[in-house]
């Protein structure tokens, strides 16, 4: 008689607990040394004003802490995700948590260099120098926001056995909106504040953001298709 694989519970698996508690370590690390510069420039995402330099990392943040946010952002999509497979039922339970723990941050992190890039070289040929980099700065500090604004989600998934996904699908939806109008009113102030043209944010975003999140989703997909079958 074969013995039935029992179904993969994040709560149970060392690993991510590992780097749960290390995520937290390394944010009270962050907050400790630059706890007043992020709440000042959290206010200054709804209150930009034009000409000046809010988000500038070099000044207000270290490029340590920069990396950890970044970490912690990408951590909590993987949590997220990995619950998302769950529900679906086409996580791979005999495989185990490391090849997604290893695969959905690279991807993660691959989608966030390749939207950089992408962002960089467009704004180079349309904005002028000083506005492409105040957004360059404005979009990277929106997206390490993201990982406190999912904290809960990942949080529940982790520590709240059975959560139904439902509710996890609901409150990430509602942090993705949030997101969006936070670089959207980003744009309007520091890209296109002499336009005030929505339609060209909108195609904006389009273009660059809503095709990356949705190559983002598909190669998720795939790449627990190749999980499953390969290891």
């Amino acid at each position: 008689m074969t013995n039935a694989v029992a179904p993969y519970n994040m709560i149970n698996d060392n690993a991510v607990m590992l780097i749960f508690v290390l995520n937290i370590v390394s944010i009270s690390y962050v907050f400790l040394l630059n706890g007043a510069s992020i709440v000042e420039r959290i206010k200054c995402l709804f209150y930009y004003e034009n000409k000046t330099t809010p988000y500038n990392d070099r000044t207000h943040i270290t490029h340590i802490c920069n990396m950890l946010l970044h970490v912690q952002t990408v951590f909590y999509l993987t949590i997220i995700a990995m619950k998302f497979l769950q529900a679906e039922g086409i996580f791979c339970h005999s495989c185990g948590s490391l090849p997604y723990l290893v695969i959905l941050p690279a991807l993660f992190a691959t989608a966030i260099l390749i939207k950089r890039f992408l962002y960089d070289i467009v704004n180079s040929i349309l904005f002028t120098e000083h506005d492409a980099l105040e957004w360059r700065l404005f979009y990277l500090f929106t997206f390490k926001l993201l990982g406190f604004a999912l904290a809960p989600a990942a949080i529940g998934v982790l520590f709240i056995p059975g959560i139904p996904f439902t509710y996890v699908e609901i409150y990430s939806i509602l942090i993705f909106i949030l997101y969006i109008c936070t670089i959207s009113n980003g744009l309007a102030k520091i890209i296109f504040h002499q336009k005030q043209n929505y339609l060209d944010i909108f195609l904006y975003l389009c273009a660059l953001e809503f095709l990356t999140i949705a190559w983002v989703g598909k190669s998720v997909l795939q790449l627990n298709e190749f999980i499953t079958i390969k290891i």
